[in-house]
């Protein structure tokens, strides 16, 4: 292939020969690489050839006469040109060593740049590669790195780029495109005013050489500045030569190093891609099939407008259904003509598309996708939305967690995932959203196929800004924004940015919303977090060797309480607050999160009277003494189930039955014994659960049941107690009735107790306790509920004594 000069003339042929790898055959890939490299070559060669051209120039002028001072003067002068061209080709030489990283190149021109031009200082700006305006108003430096004689290379910040006044000359050089050259700053009425020193800035500035950096194509990419020629000297035209020729290799050394960045994030694409096609696949056609000929259930039927909807009581199949259906209630089916094969068909591939992690799964997105159809139906924000944001909000809602690997943001940044590397911010939104386009784009899953570019574009916007939104970052850089608009009583959504805003709110608000959900619900989830959480910490100090955050550390797990209540203050309760604000009819979700905020609030502070109970010494001995002698009751009994199984089975009932075939009633010193024995059962035989000490905090609504029925029980033996004093006063053969009746309980295997005839009208009420030595059977409540403890392991005392 032919070498190249600037001015496409060619200088020189290169040759490859016998290619070594795969078909020993030169591919067009082969080709174009190396075309491009040769087009490096030729630039090379071209400033050699000039190089060496001077050098014979240099030896053919060299004057004869030496005595005279002029002449050695101009010899001097002539020899130091020649070791500044040296040193310009050593720099040629250098830049295509170092391509790789922008900072380290910027860092080897300064250096060389200071020996090449002898000055005291030097700068380079980066120019913003998206713009491609000359315009001063447009142009930005993305970068800019300043260098002193004698100091170290640093990157400058963003204040020096935008009103240091060295900057200032650099946006004009950036705009002009012309090399600007001042040996005497103050003298310049032009640009002296540029020059303008502020308080902060304590460098001399005695003259300044500014030339535009250019990419091959004619663009000024960057600025570059030389300060204060040394000895008390001047730039001289000779110097503007010199830095002209340098511009042209500083351009072609960021250029390269540009070009090397996008390789690099071209490979990482690409090793992300193969990551992800090795683990999804498309749906089967026979899951397609099975579900697309089952019947729709109805939204009421599904509950789908429901704030507290339960996604737990549906099967996989049910949740694709009631996806479709929330489709079909919207109209977005019928007015985007989306064929329902299609449509089933996208939503059991984005199904698939989520991996079985803890929380972040497909539950967790349906779940999300069921609230905003809440939010735009019974919530009223369907006036406020077009028909394509609501197709592109439903689609992000589904989609905004997809391929989500249970870790967060900053821990794919830790493990240098490829994902890291592709996207710097937001790194799982972007790769959420680019899975979200990968699916769309499969055949057969394309459910905007009938809008047109213009549609279909808009669409995609939205369903990028709503998924990226879903980033607890962007929130709080926006929420301010948002919450002036709030307080501002904005009644008029139809600005496209405004818009944009209060459709992030919402997603935020759906991605978190089962905060909002009924407590019981809202538990389990919790849990489910908590979980993926702990399992990211576990691998950070297992694997990484490092402490992971405490909301993360399975190790502070009971703190979970006081986590939650963190969570909902800084980011739930502001949010709801100001969507009831702008829509009332959102305001069910602000109430639910308050009534979750106050009951995580409760058990926090359970958990902190626990942790003082503990922190107690003399506690702690008894509490220790009371749990080795439980021990043996407690294996027969699991006491710390679920909160509803807790309140189930620490119900206590008491007899109330007119019907009953038997009244019991006890002489007063039976009355008397039997409790005695209770008390002293109560005392000597402890039900302290060292689980339950842990986890009280979580039935406190069974213990407070508890409590109010044991009260119960205190009224009905008080009100036994009276009874009994009436019975001894009762006739004689009242008596002998009693004997008959006890004989029918003894063959029953009850205790032996007297007994009164029934009347019509008189209620007697037994508690359990009353029975001290007998397994407990069925007692009816006072509204006939019955409620069976079959606890065997309690034979021998009575049963609330087990249960206090």
């Amino acid at each position: 292939m032919p070498i190249l000069n600037r001015d496409n003339v060619v200088i020189g042929v290169a040759q490859i020969i016998n290619k070594k790898t795969g078909t020993h055959e030169f591919t067009a890939k082969d080709i174009n690489v190396f075309r491009n490299y040769l087009t490096f070559c030729g630039l090379g060669l071209s400033n050699a050839q000039l190089f060496e051209l001077s050098i014979q120039e240099y030896k053919k002028n060299q004057p004869t006469n030496m005595s005279s001072n002029t002449e050695i003067k101009n010899k001097t002068e002539d020899f130091s040109l020649l070791i500044r061209l040296k040193l310009l080709l050593n720099l040629a030489r250098n830049l295509f060593r170092e391509q790789n990283d922008l900072e380290r190149l910027v860092h080897k021109i300064t250096t060389e740049s200071q020996g090449l031009m002898q000055c005291a200082r030097c700068c380079v700006y980066i120019l913003d590669r998206s713009i491609i305006s000359n315009k001063l108003e447009d142009i930005h430096f993305s970068k800019g790195f300043d260098m002193i004689y004698g100091e170290e290379f640093k990157v400058t910040t963003n204040d020096f780029l935008e009103n240091s006044r060295y900057a200032k000359i650099a946006y004009h050089v950036a705009a002009t495109m012309e090399t600007v050259n001042l040996n005497e700053i103050m003298n310049d009425q032009a640009l002296s005013h540029l020059l303008t020193s502020n308080g902060d800035d304590t460098f001399e500035l005695k003259n300044i050489l500014c030339v535009p950096i250019m990419d091959s194509d004619g663009h000024v990419i960057g600025v570059s500045q030389v300060m204060n020629k040394l000895n008390g000297r001047i730039f001289t035209e000779d110097d503007v030569a010199i830095i002209e020729a340098f511009s042209v290799f500083c351009g072609l050394g960021i250029h390269n190093t540009r070009q090397y960045e996008n390789v690099v994030r071209l490979t990482a694409k690409q090793n992300v891609a193969f990551e992800v096609l090795s683990y999804h696949v498309m749906t089967s056609e026979e899951d397609l099939q099975r579900v697309s000929q089952v019947s729709i259930p109805e939204a009421n039927q599904l509950r789908l407008y429901s704030w507290e909807f339960n996604d737990m009581v549906l099967t996989d199949d049910e949740t694709v259904l009631a996806s479709v259906r929330m489709f079909i209630e919207l109209d977005l089916s019928k007015k985007f003509r989306i064929p329902h094969d299609v449509m089933c068909r996208w939503v059991l591939s984005v199904k698939k598309n989520y991996r079985p992690v803890i929380y972040h799964n497909w539950r967790h997105a349906f779940n999300v996708g069921q609230t905003m159809f809440a939010m735009l139906t019974t919530g009223g924000m369907n006036v406020c939305m077009s028909d394509l944001e609501r197709i592109g909000l439903l689609i992000a809602c589904l989609s905004h967690d997809l391929d989500h690997r249970g870790t967060n943001n900053a821990f794919q940044a830790k493990v240098d995932a490829p994902l890291a590397k592709l996207y710097t911010t937001s790194t799982l939104e972007h790769h959420h959203f680019d899975q979200c386009i990968m699916i769309l784009q499969t055949e057969g899953n394309n459910i905007l196929q009938t809008l047109s570019p213009d549609d279909y574009k808009l669409v995609v916007r939205y369903v990028e800004a709503a998924i990226l939104s879903t980033d607890l970052a962007l929130y709080f850089r926006k929420r301010g924004e948002f919450q002036k608009l709030v307080e501002g009583n904005e009644e008029h959504w139809d600005d496209s940015s405004k818009k944009e805003l209060l459709r992030g709110m919402m997603m935020t608000a759906c991605d978190v919303a089962a905060i909002c959900k009924p407590w019981e619900i809202q538990q389990v989830v919790a849990k489910l977090v908590a979980s993926e959480f702990f399992q990211q910490g576990d691998i950070e100090r297992n694997q990484l060797h490092v402490e992971p955050i405490p909301m993360m550390d399975r190790a502070k797990k009971d703190e979970l309480p006081k986590m939650q209540v963190g969570f909902i203050d800084s980011i739930c309760f502001p949010l709801y607050k100001m969507l009831a604000d702008v829509e009332p009819g959102l305001n069910p979700l602000y109430e639910g999160c308050k009534r979750n905020r106050d009951n995580w609030e409760k058990l926090q502070q359970e958990h902190d009277k626990l942790k003082s109970l503990w922190s107690e010494s003399a506690s702690q001995e008894t509490l220790r003494k009371i749990v080795e002698a439980s021990k043996p009751v407690l294996q027969a009994k699991n006491l710390i189930s679920s909160q509803s199984d807790s309140t189930t089975l620490l119900k206590v009932t008491k007899t109330n039955d007119e019907n009953s075939s038997s009244s019991f009633s006890l002489p007063n010193k039976e009355a008397k014994s039997v409790n005695r024995e209770q008390q002293t059962t109560a005392i000597t035989v402890p039900t302290i659960d060292p689980i339950l000490i842990s986890t009280i905090h979580a039935n406190k609504g069974a213990i407070d049941t508890i409590r109010g029925q044991i009260t119960e029980l205190r009224n009905d033996v008080d009100e036994l107690r009276t009874q009994i004093k009436t019975r001894k006063r009762s006739t004689a053969n009242n008596t002998s009735t009693s004997r008959a009746v006890a004989n029918q309980g003894t063959s029953q295997n009850l205790p032996i107790v007297p007994a009164t005839p029934p009347t019509v009208n008189n209620r007697h009420s037994v508690s359990k306790s009353s029975v001290p030595n007998a397994n407990p059977a069925s007692f009816s409540h006072h509204h006939h509920h019955h409620h069976h403890l079959g606890q065997t392991g309690a034979v021998g005392r009575s049963s609330i004594c087990v249960i206090i």
